[in-house]
């Protein structure tokens, strides 16, 4: 199929694609593209303008300052994967990153739009989530933080104004453990469950437990339930989080498998999670 009609427009700096998103409520961004052009092809989108973030400068890029990564919003995930300074800090984000897709779409696909375009079963949303991080956003009436928790709101929703622009995504990694899991039938396939559970970590006990979940559920969630079940425990004494994250999330069904299977997975990503954190504090 083609995609219907629409403006183009590629502004060179983050103040006019407010501008321009303020002035047409239809009008959609377009960064790597790799969500919104199939969207565009099978007309299950229809913007009246793209607003086109490649000439934008000073939204790419990735520094470790603070205790946090910032990622600019048009950095692409495979230059997450391969940075040495995520490898360094946080090789599980390196190694999350990795998980998306194929490499075709990794060297296109970027941060920003993919926490944009919140979708159920992206990895980036419930990365962000358990890290509990923020992203900067800009729009016509100036600059804000939204953190995780307010950011997600649904399925392909967010508490971003249409005149907003995503410019950095803060992810805190200094003295968290990072765990990123996911199952899927074939290597690319979006996941039917997707686990990321952070944490501190003291002589085998863990705190600031935070677990997000996504793919098997109909939006990125958290799970505060288990987060409190784990909280103060070993990963040797999980097998309570691991009953209340059974029955504490509404788990979807579709083709791609039921809700019962897609439990079970789930149940399963937590597991290898606690088997991780076990084999760090050396009581696997």
């Amino acid at each position: 199929m083609k995609s219907p009609v629409f403006a183009y427009a590629a502004p060179d700096n983050v103040a006019e694609a407010c501008r321009l998103l303020a002035e047409d409520e239809d009008a959609k961004i377009l960064a790597g593209g790799q969500s919104l052009v199939p969207l565009l092809a099978l007309r299950l989108a229809a913007p009246t303008t793209l607003v086109d973030l490649r000439r934008v400068p000073g939204l790419t890029g990735i520094e470790h300052e603070a205790g946090a990564l910032r990622l600019g919003a048009m950095t692409t995930h495979r230059g997450i994967e391969r940075s040495p300074v995520v490898r360094d800090v946080a090789p599980a984000i390196a190694a999350a990153a990795s998980l998306i897709a194929h490499p075709q779409v990794r060297t296109r696909g970027t941060i920003g739009g993919a926490v944009a375009h919140a979708d159920a079963a992206a990895e980036w949303p419930a990365v962000l989530l358990a890290l509990g991080g923020h992203v900067e956003v800009t729009g016509v009436g100036g600059d804000r933080t939204i953190s995780a928790d307010d950011l997600f709101q649904g399925p392909f929703m967010t508490s971003l104004e249409p005149d907003e622009v995503i410019t950095s995504v803060l992810l805190p990694v200094n003295g968290r453990q990072i765990w990123v899991g996911e199952h899927h039938r074939r290597h690319g396939d979006y996941g039917l469950s997707v686990m990321a559970m952070t944490y501190r970590q003291d002589g085998g006990v863990l705190t600031d437990v935070r677990l997000a979940v996504a793919g098997a559920t109909g939006s990125v969630t958290r799970a505060p339930d288990t987060e409190a079940a784990l909280e103060g425990r070993t990963p040797a004494d999980g097998d309570g989080a691991v009953a209340a994250l059974a029955g504490e999330l509404s788990y979807t069904a579709d083709i791609h498998g039921s809700a019962d299977y897609r439990r079970d997975i789930t149940t399963t990503l937590f597991q290898r999670a606690l088997r991780a954190a076990g084999e760090r504090s050396g009581q696997a």
